[in-house]
């Protein structure tokens, strides 16, 4: 699976993408500053070839161009691929930043993994997330800056977006940050096309 959703990051750029990016800033949370960000960006392509004896799929881009791709054994449910299928590919990142009013530095790491289950289509994900908080050690409102210690004790000096969040905190208080992205790939049969014909009445 792993060599799945690696070829879905090497489509990345040739497939046609929408990427969406948000951030929302300079609020307050629990009456100290917060802030988050999402990204994401998604795109499909379409089978235009499948051969078993390579395992190499031609894939068809939005642009028009072709891809192919090799999957290796690790790609579960081969067979289920088949001509005029779509491949779905999607990313997506969350930042947010908070204050708290005490706590331990740290830092935790955590991961999830999907497959598909036999007999479907092919289909892989994999996600990660980190979260680490720092202690406030020194506020510099001359240089707008901020000192914080993680757990390891080792300080880093940092510049807020809006220094005015300067006021708003203080010494001794936690800064906790969490990051998480997520990669999803899946083969998918294509919604078939409507037929419907038009009705009306003919006057003689």
């Amino acid at each position: 699976m792993k060599r799945f959703l690696l070829l879905a990051v090497l489509l990345i750029p040739a497939i046609a993408f929408a990427d969406e990016t948000k951030v929302k800033d300079g609020t307050m949370k629990n009456g100290l500053p917060y802030m988050t960000a999402t990204s994401s960006v998604s795109g499909h392509g379409s089978v235009l070839a499948v051969d078993a004896s390579t395992r190499d799929v031609t894939i068809k881009t939005a642009d028009g161009d072709t891809v192919i791709v090799t999957c290796g054994p690790a790609v579960k449910n081969f067979a289920q691929i088949a001509v005029g299928d779509m491949v779905k590919v999607s990313y997506s990142e969350t930042l947010t930043i908070h204050v708290e009013e005490s706590g331990t530095p740290s830092m935790t790491t955590s991961s999830t993994m999907g497959n598909a289950k036999p007999g479907e289509k092919p289909t892989g994900s994999v996600g990660e997330a980190v979260e680490f908080s720092a202690t406030i050690t020194a506020i510099d409102t001359t240089k707008d800056t901020v000192t914080l210690k993680g757990y390891r004790g080792n300080e880093i000096e940092v510049t807020p977006r809006h220094k005015e969040n300067l006021k708003k905190i203080k010494v001794g208080q936690l800064v906790v940050v969490n990051y998480s992205h997520a990669l999803a790939a899946s083969v998918v049969k294509e919604a078939p096309k409507s037929t419907k014909k038009a009705s009306g009445t003919t006057k003689k």
